[in-house]
């Protein structure tokens, strides 16, 4: 993953910003509606977990599914990702 010695450098990855906007958007969701929503690379789980790594994200078990929740810090990087967004079109 990207990264480097900027923290940013985590927004870098494939689909990450993606997986930051879903989240933001639809709340917590297991690694599959992810998966369905954003893109089923081999690479997913390990983008997750960086993301989880970089505190943006926690994960959760549910039964037998893994749920994934923004956390404060996420939640606070997805409303500016948002904002970007809304500047850019």
């Amino acid at each position: 993953m990207h990264g480097g010695e900027h923290p940013i450098g985590v927004l870098c990855g494939t689909h990450v910003i993606q997986i930051l906007m879903f989240l933001d958007g639809n709340g917590p969701s297991c690694k599959t509606e992810i998966y369905s929503a954003v893109g089923r690379s081999a690479t997913m789980p390990q983008k997750i977990a960086f993301l989880a790594e970089a505190g943006l994200v926690i994960l959760r078990r549910k039964g037998i599914s893994e749920v994934v929740e923004l956390t404060e810090l996420g939640s606070a990087v997805a409303g500016k990702l948002r904002e970007i967004d809304a500047m850019m079109a």
